[in-house]
């Protein structure tokens, strides 16, 4: 049996993952721009591995400091 990794999306500005769930099938379908309800911004997310948050979140914060 394959170990199913799993996928959250994730805000590329600040690392937040709690976005809003689609529940249209249409929105399902379409990449459509999404809101990050903490810092308001507006675009799209990419998916990424619920165990890679942290990791994600830490080359954020680097980036933001350079």
């Amino acid at each position: 049996m394959k170990n199913k990794n799993q996928y959250t999306k994730i805000c590329p500005r600040c690392g937040n993952v709690d976005l809003p769930i689609k529940t249209d099938f249409v929105e399902m379908l379409m990449p459509t721009p999404e809101k990050c309800r903490k810092c308001n911004y507006t675009g799209l997310f990419p998916d990424i591995e619920i165990n890679e948050i942290e990791y994600y979140r830490k080359s954020l914060k680097l980036a933001t400091i350079k």
